[in-house]
């Protein structure tokens, strides 16, 4: 079995999915090569949302302190009707708290330089001009790429982070094609916050920093703060009569003004300031048979494995959820776990293990982020009414179980924004090698009085375990690595 560095693993697509798993791979051992086509690294786009899941492995992995201040905490989340009536709220500290984990918001540019700068710390070897003509799996064991150079090189496991238009799942599944589910599409603009502060209006919407929502029929608007507070970001949610599938430039200014025609005067003062648009495409990757090749050396992650929709900001961060977990399994294949004989796992273990794990989350995700589109564009009426009133009890400040408002919905909370990929990822690994998964006596914080009592480590940590992490962490959620 191969030791670490004579792991060779070549990823196609240096976004940020890639750039995560890269580091992430680094980490676990491997030697990695990171492809992309474009002729230099970068991001384009606007403002994304880090939230809790994935803020813990910003932290652990130093990525945070690389980014530092252009990752912008903020205090609440404001839901509204499109007439700017308030009707939900979450305190951002109470999710914080309850997870452990910081909600940061950050541009996708400053974002991805931030992990490219940590990928080269960690020895990542960066290409650009890189664009793959052919990848060759067949017979195996090793993949071949071929670049449009005429570059040709050997990997022993190639994984596709390649994006909606990978090139890589091309080559496994050359009839699968992401669509767009419905006729829903977005416009992304970001505005100077000083811009929106000078305005008389506008000015209401930013005391301080805040998440604000307006729900309408079909459409609705979402806004953040980025950039260190410099930026003023919005994602501009509507239908049109037919499906996007492409992104759309230069769309008419007031073609979009007049959508939101009506709406709270605050915002459609905001809108008046953006000088141009383009449409973004809303499309989501049908369920693939596995994300792996049947020779073990391709692997697919991220938008190219399970593209979705955006209305729950969980793409990037279920690309690097998928990374984090893709690394822990590469080094439970690299690494001996334990001192027993069989104590590390074959390859197809370890990519059986990480589709198997990780798919049904992803469905589960892009099933969660249809539906929280759906929810913020209800049309006006009984429906409406009944999802706004069974949002009240926040408002009141009352205790509640359960919220259509899905960003603070204790349920959501703890399943989407408490996830830890790597700590899933360690619980099926010992699982597979047969390694003792349970809570000893005196093991930690509050494990005196377990005795013989047969408890998993992850049933520990989902009911008790949290508790005395509490008490141990900083909770103040500053930009510092853990690692």
């Amino acid at each position: 079995m191969q030791n670490s560095k004579d792991f060779h693993v070549g990823l196609v697509g240096a976004g940020i999915g890639g750039m995560f798993t890269a580091i992430a791979l680094c980490k676990a051992g491997a030697k990695v090569t990171v492809l992309e086509a474009a002729a230099e690294l970068g991001e384009i786009g606007a403002g994304i949302q880090m939230t809790p899941n994935v803020a813990r492995l910003l932290r652990k992995y130093g990525v945070a302190d690389s980014i530092g201040e252009n990752l912008v905490r903020f205090e609440e989340l404001n839901m509204r009707r499109w007439d700017g009536t308030k009707v939900g709220y979450t305190p951002t500290a109470r999710v914080e708290q309850a997870v452990d984990q910081p909600w940061w918001l950050v541009h996708r540019a400053h974002l991805h330089a931030g992990l490219v700068d940590v990928a080269r710390k960690e020895g990542a070897k960066l290409v650009v001009n890189a664009k793959v003509k052919d990848l060759q799996y067949e017979p195996g064991p090793k993949a071949r790429i071929v670049t449009e150079k005429g570059d040709q090189l050997e990997f022993d496991l190639v994984v596709g982070s390649d994006g909606l238009n990978s090139v890589v799942r091309r080559s496994l599944y050359p009839e699968v094609t992401p669509e767009p589910p419905t006729t829903n599409c977005a416009y992304r603009a970001i505005v100077p916050f000083e811009e929106v502060r000078n305005d008389p209006l506008a000015r209401q919407l930013v005391p301080k920093l805040t998440m604000e929502v307006w729900m309408g029929p079909g459409a609705y608007i979402i806004t953040y703060p980025i950039s260190n507070g410099n930026d003023f970001n919005l994602v501009i949610s509507h239908h049109r009569p037919e499906k996007v599938r492409a992104m759309e430039p230069d769309v008419p200014i007031e073609e979009m003004r007049q959508i939101y025609e009506g709406w709270d005067p605050r915002i459609t003062r905001v809108l008046e300031m953006i000088p141009e648009v383009s449409r973004w495409p809303l499309l989501v990757t049908p369920p693939l048979p596995r994300w792996y090749s049947s020779q073990h050396n391709v692997v697919l992650l991220g938008d190219a494995a399970h593209s979705m929709t955006n209305h729950m900001a969980q793409g990037a961060a279920t690309s690097m959820e998928d990374g984090a977990f893709l690394a822990r399994c590469i080094s439970a294949h690299l690494n001996p776990q334990s001192s027993s004989p069989v104590s590390r796992l074959t390859l197809p273990q370890s990519l059986h293990l990480y589709h198997s794990s990780r798919a049904p989350l992803a469905k589960k995700k892009q099933s969660v982020s249809f539906l929280n589109g759906l929810l913020w564009m209800i049309p006006d009426g009984p429906l409406q009414r009944a999802r706004d009133e069974a949002m009240s009890a926040e408002l009141r400040g009352e205790p509640f179980i359960r919220s259509p408002n899905l960003y603070g919905d204790p349920r959501c909370v703890l399943e989407v924004y408490g996830y830890d990929a790597e700590a899933h990822a360690d619980e099926v690994v010992r699982k597979e090698l047969g390694l003792e998964d349970r809570v000893n006596e005196g093991e930690g914080m509050g494990t005196e009085g377990v005795g013989d009592a047969n408890i998993t480590k992850s049933d520990w940590e989902k009911w008790v375990g949290w508790i005395g992490r509490r008490q141990s962490e900083d909770r103040s959620f500053g930009v510092k690595s853990k690692l």
